[in-house]
């Protein structure tokens, strides 16, 4: 039987780990590459990141490029607005359109937010008029939606793609 003792110095703790992040470049380009198609195939079936950090109107305009809206890159409103503190029929029908996109605007009762709206070019109904609605707080998207101005206009969720 043959026995090995050494002493863990900081220079063997340092050599052991520089030998570890060798291996682990190596397993890295070891690996296949993924082709481009299929990178763009699984991007294109996932969901649009709701979550992702809104700084102005540009992050705005790419967040609904992701759900498949062409919009006027020039915001037609941007404003501060109030949520109220508590919500009324109207706001409580919205805001459980706002919950099947995975957003809430409960946590926000009572404070300001920025509310963008853009002109929505490529709705399936055809309708002029209909404007993407974004409202933002603390760089956070809080509810948006895609609604018609007319009198039996419609109103759905930015994810929601209508066949007509």
């Amino acid at each position: 039987m043959i026995v090995f003792a050494t002493r863990l110095t900081a220079k063997k703790a340092a050599a052991g780990l520089l030998l570890l992040c060798a291996v682990a470049v190596s397993v890295g380009y070891l690996m296949p590459e993924t082709e481009p198609e299929a990178i763009a195939a699984s991007s294109s079936a996932q969901a649009p990141d709701l979550g992702r950090k809104i700084k102005g109107s540009e992050d705005c305009v790419q967040l609904l490029q992701s759900c498949g809206w062409e919009v006027d890159p020039a915001p037609v409103c941007e404003q501060e607005v109030q949520i109220p503190e508590s919500f009324d029929a109207a706001y409580q029908s919205y805001n459980e359109l706002q919950q099947t996109q995975g957003l809430d605007l409960t946590a926000h009762k009572g404070k300001r937010a920025t509310l963008y709206t853009f002109h929505v070019l490529n709705h399936p109904s055809g309708e002029e008029g209909v404007t993407a609605n974004l409202v933002v707080r603390k760089k956070r998207l809080i509810a948006a939606d895609v609604c018609s101005a007319q009198t039996d206009g419609f109103l759905h969720g930015i994810t929601e793609r209508p066949t007509s």
